[in-house]
């Protein structure tokens, strides 16, 4: 090839990567304009069930400094972790407008974007970054996710940054490890579970990844890494805990895995043992019937129901996990059908209640379709990516990405499970995707030139 030639396909590249940035760039710009507007002309559409739940607290930290419920409930929060609530009071802090939170919150996911095609290039190449990228840039449940007031957009960003952090734990030779790329990743970890639980337990799957990888290594050495991995959340989540502890005797990171497993994942298996049904079953249970305990109306009989801060005893809590554990071992099959089909809705489920929510579509049936077929496709091509990346050299930092995909998603399973849980894992199914992408291309490449060597001049 001449220089000449090398000349024009560089231009021709460094045009293709204008042109993928410009796309980029008014996807964001998409996601700002409709998450403005949609603020304004119809609030409701970038809340939830769960906004007041963070939006409370937010004003609360504000106007106290103390994580309350609201600042005119001095109830302690325990629901929800701090880390959601956190970013809110910056952004009402700064604009003191909850209209501004959305926009806000949707041009920030340009850092999800570009931590996104970091990693990419990184793991298997600036083409396949830069497609990573692309996806997350148009994925309706990120677009749709960004502008909503919940803790999905954060996530997404922490998890890519988790994975960011384990590839430099894990992509190196054993001899180049440093502890401080592994303590940088127990840290984004930490701070992942007090925005939302679900990774409470994802630092002891780390640690076995991390053991095996560097299995080689001195004890002494090994030994080091995994305190640097754990010594974050035991810090910084065990910190939160032991807060929990003295404010409202109990231990738990926040009660809402308590109230998940009793009210959503217990009802459901109860209704389905006993054939009466899940909203009866709620009832029976002392739970609210739509699903959420709010104890100032409904409150279970073994709760001190007459204490004015009810929502507060912490002890409950811990007995509604007890209570719901019980609940589903004691009926395994109901259990197990509960948890698989929640599992199906979490990695199948086309997310058209969320999306057209967000844009304020009320027959978002319509959307079923093409989102459904844009999910599969993701999937399909993140399966093969999945087959290509723990087949190569990075094969560790791949199945530190697969494992995180697969824990959270098993985690996530039950019965309130839908597309939108999938969304904080979507930039990390985009890496895998555009590595499937990439390899099918080079394989079409590779069959068209044998074809094309084969025909006679």
């Amino acid at each position: 090839m001449t220089a000449v030639d090398g000349g024009s396909r560089a231009a021709l590249l460094r045009r293709r990567r204008l042109a993928w940035w410009i796309l980029v760039v008014l996807a964001i710009a998409a996601r700002v304009a409709w998450a403005a507007w949609v603020a304004h002309a119809h609030p409701e559409a970038v809340r939830s069930g769960d906004t007041p739940q963070y939006l409370g607290p937010a004003r609360a930290l504000l106007d106290s400094g103390h994580f309350t419920l609201s600042p005119e409930d001095p109830t302690p929060m325990f629901l929800r972790t701090p880390g959601y609530p956190v970013l809110l009071a910056a952004i009402l802090w700064v604009t003191d407008s909850v209209w501004s939170i959305s926009p806000i919150q949707a041009a920030s996911s340009a850092l999800v974007v570009a931590a996104t095609v970091l990693v990419g290039r990184r793991l298997a190449g600036v083409t396949a970054g830069l497609l990573a990228g692309a996806i997350v840039a148009f994925d309706p449940l990120q677009f749709a996710l960004s502008g909503t007031i919940l803790a999905e957009a954060l996530t997404s960003f922490l998890l890519v940054c988790v994975v960011a952090a384990a590839v430099l734990a894990f992509a190196r030779p054993p001899r180049d490890v440093r502890a401080r790329h592994v303590l940088l990743l127990g840290t984004l970890l930490a701070f992942a579970t007090m925005v939302r639980p679900t990774t409470y337990f994802f630092p002891l799957v780390a640690a076995v990844l991390l053991a095996v990888r560097y299995r080689r290594l001195t004890p002494r050495t090994i030994a080091v890494l995994l305190v640097a991995l754990l010594l974050p959340s035991i810090v910084i989540v065990g910190g939160w805990q032991v807060r929990n502890h003295r404010t409202l005797d109990s231990w738990a990171v926040s009660a809402s895995p308590g109230v998940t497993l009793y009210c959503y994942q217990g009802a459901e298996v109860e209704g389905l043992a006993r054939g009466i049904g899940t909203r009866a079953a709620r009832i029976e249970l002392g739970c609210h019937p739509g699903g959420w305990d709010d104890l100032r109306e409904h409150c279970p009989e073994w709760w001190p129901c007459d204490d004015p801060q009810r929502v507060a005893y912490g002890p409950g809590y811990d007995e509604m996990s007890r209570r719901g554990a019980r609940i589903m071992l004691d009926h395994p099959v109901e259990s197990a059908e509960v948890l698989v089909k929640g599992f199906g809705r979490g990695v199948l489920g086309p997310g058209s209640d969320t999306v057209g929510r967000f844009l304020h579509l009320d027959g978002s049936g319509i959307l079923a379709g093409p989102l459904f077929l844009w999910n599969l496709a993701l999937w399909t091509l993140a399966t093969v990516g999945a087959v290509v990346g723990l087949r190569s050299r990075q094969r560790a930092a791949w199945a530190f990405v697969a494992a995180l995909i697969l824990y959270v998603l098993v985690v996530s399973s039950g019965a309130e499970t839908g597309a939108r849980f999938r969304t904080p894992l979507v930039p990390l199914l985009a890496l895998f995707a555009a590595l499937g992408a990439r390899h099918l291309a080079q394989a079409w490449g590779a069959r068209r030139a044998v074809r094309a060597g084969s025909t006679p001049g």
